[in-house]
């Protein structure tokens, strides 16, 4: 080989080795974000990132779902989403003074403080699971926290295992609908704040399944609140809270369905509210209306008397009054409160002891020998009396035809 020809090979190697540049190390995640102009998307490699994020510009986050992330998101700019992302860390997304936040289709299982908003405005929250792990509920935080903030919209989401499944505190204008909230201290719990709404929404398996504190406005509508069954709890608990409407929800299973603490102007009607252990608990209520309820399998309808309260046209399956005039009232007053229910109360055992013959001639004496402030309902609903009809069955017929012959021949086959 010639002396030419070995000085262009070692050239051309030096300038390949030297010409081309070696590969950069990957940007971290935070490096990603601050390369990012204000509107643009940063969809994210699938992978763990192990990072504490600050995104100070309007962008959007997209994990695909296929991103995990050890670290917490803190949001300091307005028009922020984040979507698809397992938040696994210390903590999940804490937000302040910021407007126009997105939050949809994470996950978070996170030791403190999934979501916190702080002073947040018209923002959204939806498709979120948040699972705490099983603890004592003051080693607990809550699932979704809102402090100070307006108009936030909260759907669709589950939150499982932590101290209250959704926290608001001097927050207005929230509506919380079609979420799925079970196994905590309250599911949602509200304080100081107004115009608050709840629809949809299924709560399970807590102490209070829903608490308002000193809240002036709230619907709760079309919810399920079942099995709040431990000691005192209770489904609904209104603490010196007014201008509430309760409509349309299914509450069964609790030990107390609804407990009004100073509350005032609260209209609950159109519920069904069955297999509780007491429907109304009342410490100094004022005008409250309990109108066109349903309620079947109770064991006391209420532990207080009158003075506050006022029950209207509800449905009771152990009302046996009549209704000779036809106006679909019954003519005979309901009293709401009985002596054995108040027995029940004190030794749950004793409900075992319902419908037998003692109990039902203590009844009896109750509805004869009212107490003073009894709480009474001076229209009743009457249910209808089911007219027998006869209906024919051929295959039920055919049936009874053959076990009526086997039993006839066995019969003469013994004689």
């Amino acid at each position: 080989m010639g002396i030419n020809r070995k000085k262009g090979i070692l050239c051309a190697l030096f300038f390949c080795i030297v010409g081309f540049p070696s590969p950069a190390y990957a940007q971290t995640l935070q490096q990603q974000i601050d390369n990012l102009q204000a509107g643009e998307v940063l969809e994210l490699i699938p992978g763990q990132y192990s990072e504490n994020i600050i995104i100070d510009k309007a962008i959007s986050i997209n994990g695909n779902k296929n991103v995990a992330l050890l670290g917490k998101i803190e949001i300091m700019s307005d028009d922020v989403e984040i979507k698809g992302i397992q938040f696994l860390g210390q903590r999940g997304i804490v937000a302040r003074k910021v407007k126009n936040i997105k939050i949809t289709e994470s996950t978070f299982r996170t030791d403190k403080f999934p979501i916190y908003f702080d002073g947040v405005v018209n923002s959204k929250i939806t498709k979120v699971d948040i699972a705490g792990e099983s603890n004592h509920y003051s080693k607990m935080s809550h699932g979704i926290s809102l402090y100070n903030s307006k108009d936030i919209y909260i759907n669709h989401s589950i939150v499982t295992q932590v101290q209250d499944g959704i926290y608001l505190e001097g927050s207005m204008g929230v509506i919380i609908e079609g979420n799925k909230i079970t196994h905590g201290r309250y599911g949602t719990h509200i304080m100081y704040g107004n115009d608050i709404k709840l629809i949809g929404n299924d709560y399970a398996h807590h102490i209070t399944g829903i608490m308002a504190m000193m809240v002036d406005g709230v619907i709760i509508e079309s919810n399920s609140i079942k099995q709040q069954n431990s000691l005192n709890s209770s489904g609904l608990t209104l603490y010196q809270s007014s201008n509430v409407n309760i409509i349309h929800n299914t509450i069964r299973e609790n030990s107390i369905a609804v407990q009004f603490q100073q509350a005032e102007s609260v209209n609950m009607s159109e519920n069904i509210i069955a297999s509780n252990l007491l429907v109304l608990k009342n410490m100094q209520p004022k005008d409250i209306l309990f109108t066109k309820n349903k309620l079947y399998g109770n064991v006391l309808v209420a532990s207080s008397g009158s003075e506050g309260i006022k029950l209207l046209a509800n449905t009771y399956d152990d009302y046996g009054g009549e209704d000779f005039d036809g106006d679909g009232y019954g003519d005979s007053e309901y009293i709401a409160t009985s002596t054995f229910g108040k027995w029940v109360l004190k030794n749950e055992h004793y409900q075992y002891f319902i419908g037998n013959t003692a109990t039902e001639l203590l009844n009896k004496m109750d509805k004869n020998i009212a107490e003073e402030n009894t709480l009474v309902d001076m229209m009743p609903v009457s249910q209808e009396r089911q007219a027998w009809q006869l209906s024919f069955s051929l295959n039920h017929f055919s049936i009874g035809i053959s076990l009526l012959v086997l039993l006839i021949f066995s019969w003469r086959r013994l004689k």
